[in-house]
């Protein structure tokens, strides 16, 4: 019966420490956003489909709020 305590309290130990380890590494984060920064701007196709996509969002909002006005 010792044997489950123990595995207990080294679980709730070792959880935040895999976590902490899971963390990314910003110089990676921002060299990847560069890089796609670049392959978006050396497209013009790309770059036009990166604007529609961010102008969708309004769209979607008015959508979602129009199904709930529905709804009720």
């Amino acid at each position: 019966m010792k044997r489950l305590p123990i595995f207990v309290i080294v679980t709730i130990c070792t959880v935040p420490l895999y976590a902490w380890a899971q963390q990314p590494d910003m110089a990676k984060l921002k060299a990847d956003a560069q890089k796609i920064v670049s392959i978006i701007k050396s497209d013009k196709v790309k770059t036009q489909a990166y604007c529609e996509i961010g102008g969708l969002a309004p769209q979607i909002e008015r959508a979602a709020q129009e199904k709930k006005r529905e709804e009720n």
